[in-house]
């Protein structure tokens, strides 16, 4: 760790000890995942366990302006313990003020569930919302969710540490001068103008590795993507997920290296239309390479052995990462990148990127479609031929470099001929190149996005629009982001399928095309029948969440606790006594699968 960092955790440290003797937190931030998605192959499990790359920034930001500040990681402490209670914690801690993080649509209904239960457990704080999706429906959460008092819209530094000054030292609830804040006055929505948008400076300021400010920060880098969801004890239930996710965790999700979009992918709500929309960016800003190689440090230091990038906007991108790459060399930095793209690669990166990463390292590109009309409708400016992208990939496979391949089905696709042409892209792939692997996806409509904002453009027909339907979405027992899209298309040449119907027959065509597992899934799906039929797996189930002026029902919040049959408790002893090796057996065609 740098220095500096170590002062600001020796800092944090007293503070934290101040709490814990009874002074109560000045300042709540909670990431809360899905805690329940489903999918057959992988049951019922907790998903969005990647907190956004800025929290930890936000509380290092009010820490150093001496407020007293936690993270609680909703997800990691039910994963520790079912039975968490977020309101005797609450109740605990006492924040003055609390704020959630709601910036991917998936947390949404788990996110307004807590808010509710804080708004009963400390009637007197103040609970805002940030993030993306809390932006796009800002107005819409403070007309329908009344445990919320405030949504602070697009970059959130300097309005946070404004409103925190208001609360804590004030005691005022007077914010007709806090930028971007759209809050509650007497009862009705008053938004203040957005002029707050974090600058260079201010960016390369922030410390993004604060995990001294974060409760049970040793769980984070072992969090799997997706933590499966069992009628075992808490402790058995962790040591299963960490059997599944061995040696596949301890990846961060997001490596801060800049802001702002140039590009508008059809799919994507982070484009650089929705950036001005959300955020009123306008371009993109960096963080200085030498910033971003003291964050990797920090974050070998913690216990993470490589991340996530998915930041490259053209032009600039090449030429930045071409001088971070030989930084790294030069001090000696090993850490793995998987590497998002944007647009096809340059010959210097790629070679920069051959002699700085080992095997653990990856290309990732998403050519979306075999089709090159279709594919630069999806991409604009970041589009690329077939022979392009073909020539790219042998350039990276001469240099050992592993490739990633995305193609998206039942998007853009008109029909069948479509589809055929990814097809043949994707086989060409296959037999040239030999260190890469093809998958595909089911895109699902998020917010603010290209197609989500003008559905028509797009051969679609949008089924999920408002606050509400994401709401209704995200409250089923059968969602999972891999088979519930909120839309149909023409592709099955009737756009007035059933959106059951239509996900149904994408996601055979994604089984049939693009996965050799099969036969691995069905005998999974037998392992989760029986499991639940034992009593050891759940069901999903309908979940709830109290919206003024709408018909969905309020339920409480506090989870029961789940009894197990005999026959569970039994078993769950006999696997804890074999330190998990019948489990192992029962369940490695899962964890190769999907881990």
């Amino acid at each position: 760790m740098s220095t500096s960092l170590e002062q600001l955790t020796e800092t944090a440290s007293w503070q934290k000890h101040e709490v814990s003797g009874g002074t109560g937190l000045d300042c709540l931030l909670v990431h809360a995942p899905k805690f329940q998605t489903f999918y057959p192959p992988l049951n019922v499990y907790q998903s969005c366990n990647r907190m956004t790359m800025g929290i930890l920034a936000l509380a290092d930001f009010a820490d150093r302006k001496g407020y007293r500040t936690r993270v609680l990681h909703a997800g990691i402490e039910k994963a520790l313990d079912k039975h968490f209670s977020f309101t005797e914690y609450l109740q605990t801690h006492r924040p003055r003020v609390i704020g959630f993080s709601l910036h991917f649509h998936h947390g949404i209904v788990d996110t307004f569930q807590l808010a509710e239960e804080a708004r009963e457990a400390v009637p007197e704080a103040f609970i805002f919302l940030g993030g993306f999706t809390a932006t796009f429906f800002a107005t819409d959460i403070m007309e329908t969710v009344p445990a919320v008092d405030a949504v602070m819209k697009g970059d959130s530094e300097e309005p946070f540490v404004m409103v925190l000054e208001k609360v804590v030292r004030e005691n005022s609830r007077g914010f007709r001068g806090v930028p971007n804040l759209v809050w509650r006055r007497d009862g009705e929505t008053v938004e203040n103008e957005q002029s707050y948008v974090t600058s260079e400076e201010i960016l390369n300021d922030l410390v993004y590795t604060r995990f001294d400010l974060l409760d049970h920060a040793d769980m984070y880098p072992s969090m799997p993507k997706a933590f499966i969801r069992t009628n075992l004890p808490s402790g058995l239930n962790l040591k299963f997920n960490r059997f599944l996710g061995k040696d596949r965790s301890e990846i961060y999700w997001g490596l801060p290296v800049g802001r702002g979009c140039v590009s508008n992918c059809f799919y994507c709500g982070g484009g650089a239309r929705a950036q001005l929309r959300i955020s009123n960016r306008k371009g993109v800003i960096f963080r200085k390479p030498e910033k971003v190689i003291e964050t990797i440090r920090e974050m070998i230091d913690f216990g993470f052995r490589g991340c996530y990038v998915s930041f490259d906007p053209r032009p600039w991108s090449q030429e930045y990462y071409v001088r971070l790459f030989r930084l790294m060399r030069e001090q000696g930095v090993d850490f793995s990148f998987l590497f998002s793209a944007w647009g096809l690669a340059t010959r210097e990166f790629l070679d920069e990127f051959a002699r700085t990463f080992d095997s653990r390292s990856a290309y990732l590109i998403s050519p979306e479609t075999g089709d090159e009309d279709l594919r630069r409708k999806a991409r604009g400016a970041t589009s690329f031929t077939n022979a392009e992208l073909l020539d790219t990939l042998e350039y990276a496979d001469k240099l050992g470099i592993r490739t990633r391949i995305y193609f998206s089905i039942g998007a853009l696709e008109k029909d069948w001929e479509d589809f055929a042409a990814t097809l043949a892209l994707k086989n060409e792939i296959t037999k040239r190149i030999d260190n890469t692997e093809v998958e595909a996806f089911l895109i699902e409509a998020e917010p603010g996005a290209p197609w989500h904002l003008n559905p028509e453009e797009y051969g679609i027909k949008l089924l999920r629009r408002s606050l509400v339907d994401f709401v209704r979405d995200h409250s089923s027992p059968k969602y999972s982001s891999m088979t519930s899209l909120g839309y149909t298309s023409r592709f099955f040449g009737n756009p007035e399928m059933s959106a059951d119907d239509f996900q149904r027959r994408l996601l055979r065509l994604k089984c049939r095309y693009f996965c050799d597992k099969r036969l691995r899934c069905k005998l999974i799906r037998i392992f989760w029948w029986l499991a639940r039929l034992l009593g050891l797996a759940p069901r999903p189930k309908t979940r709830h969440v109290h919206m003024k002026g709408s018909d969905t029902k309020r339920k409480s919040i506090v989870r029961k606790g789940i009894s197990l049959l005999t026959a569970g408790v039994l078993l769950g002893e006999a696997l804890e006594a074999l330190e998990l090796e019948f489990l192992a057996l029962a369940t490695l065609e899962l964890r190769s699968l999907f881990f």
